[in-house]
C-alpha cells in the first residue's frame, strides 16, 4: 500500500482542483522536480488512489433539468435484494449517484431528469417495476448551495 505523505496530499489536492495540470505545473505547485512528481502521480494511479480523470460539466448551461434526492426503502432486506437493486440503478442513466445508507431508508439516490414530468414517470417506473421498492420519497432540489469540489485531503 502506498504511503500518503504531505507531498502526495498536495498532489491530490492540486489534481482534484485541476486535473489538466501539466506535470511541470504540478511539480512546481508541490515543490518537486518533474521526474519525481510524475513518478508519484503514476504510483497514485497504479494504487488506485487516483481512480480516473474527468471533466465536470455545468448542466445548467447544457439543458433544463430537475435534480431530485430520493429516499428508497426496499421490501426485502436480504443480500440478494440489495444486490438486485444496486445492479438495477447502475443501469438507469438518470440516477447519477446512489448510496446504501443507515437509518429508516435503505438507499439515498440523486436523480437528474429533464423536467418534473420526466421525474414523475421515472419514479413510477422504479416504484412499480421489479426493483423491490416499498417506499420512495423524492425531494426536488430548489438550489445547490455547495458543489462537490473534491475530498478533504
Amino acid at each position: 500500500m502506498i504511503k500518503i505523505d504531505a507531498i502526495n496530499h498536495k498532489i491530490l489536492r492540486a489534481l482534484q482542483a485541476n486535473a489538466k495540470l501539466t506535470n511541470l505545473a504540478l511539480s512546481k505547485l508541490v515543490g518537486l522536480s518533474p521526474s519525481p512528481c510524475l513518478d508519484r502521480v503514476k504510483k497514485l494511479e497504479k494504487e488506485k488512489v487516483i481512480k480516473r480523470y474527468r471533466a465536470v460539466i455545468n448542466i445548467e448551461k447544457l439543458c433544463p433539468h430537475v435534480r431530485v434526492f430520493a429516499e428508497v426503502t426496499l421490501e426485502g432486506k436480504g443480500v440478494d435484494d440489495y444486490k438486485k437493486f444496486a445492479d438495477a440503478i447502475r443501469e438507469i442513466p438518470e440516477v447519477v449517484a446512489g448510496y446504501r445508507i443507515s437509518g429508516p431508508y435503505d438507499y439515498m439516490l440523486c436523480l437528474v431528469c429533464r423536467d418534473v414530468q420526466h421525474y414523475h414517470s421515472l419514479s413510477e417506473e422504479m416504484i412499480y417495476g421489479h426493483l423491490g421498492i416499498t417506499k420512495f420519497i423524492g425531494h426536488v432540489a430548489l438550489a445547490q448551495t455547495k458543489a462537490f469540489k473534491g475530498f478533504p485531503v
